[in-house]
């Protein structure tokens, strides 16, 4: 019974590790050299769990034009990953203000808990690219390009004004 009992978590162990390797092998597939495997830098000869790193822009978007958000999505997986939810953090942020960041994370957080049980890397990674998408914005300028763009709106807006008068002037003139 005790042996039955080994063997049965023994599966288990190596079905958690099967279907972690082979969501690794799709994530590397899919993201390439934006795709991070930190267990590397580990000791070889020892089993770990996925700890990776994916480097994600917004949706659609591959090289850096036109790329004003970024982050990179950090993921360590627990032993009983996928039946585990596993650890997320964000880091190298770009583009985003704190409190988008924490709006982010919190939301992955709720996400990995709905999905607890399968894997779920890429939708996470998915979910964050779609976020970075929506507040994919140039940065505002500076103060003082700011008020140089508000000063030649008003120069334009004088001269409009200026031009329009002479044109009344001489509409009355010919009238005359």
């Amino acid at each position: 019974m005790a042996r039955e009992a080994a063997d049965s978590s023994s599966e288990q162990t190596e079905s958690y590790h099967v279907r972690q390797e082979n969501e690794l092998e799709v994530l590397e597939a899919i993201y390439g050299q934006d795709f991070q495997n930190l267990r590397h830098n580990r000791p070889w000869k020892v089993r770990h769990s996925p700890e990776i790193c994916l480097v994600l822009r917004p949706q659609g978007l591959t090289g850096d034009h036109e790329v004003y958000t970024k982050v990179e999505l950090c993921v360590r997986c627990p032993q009983t990953y996928p039946d585990t939810v596993p650890e997320i953090h964000l880091k190298n942020v770009k583009g985003l203000s704190n409190d988008n960041v924490n709006l982010l994370k919190s939301r992955l957080e709720e996400l990995a808990k709905q999905r607890c049980g399968e894997v779920m890397i890429f939708e996470l990674a998915d979910y964050v690219q779609s976020f970075l998408s929506e507040y994919n914005k140039p940065p505002s300028k500076s103060f003082h390009e700011e008020m140089l763009k508000n000063q030649q709106k008003e120069l334009e807006r004088l001269a409009q004004e200026e031009q329009r008068r002479i044109q009344d002037l001489k509409r009355k003139e010919e009238e005359m």
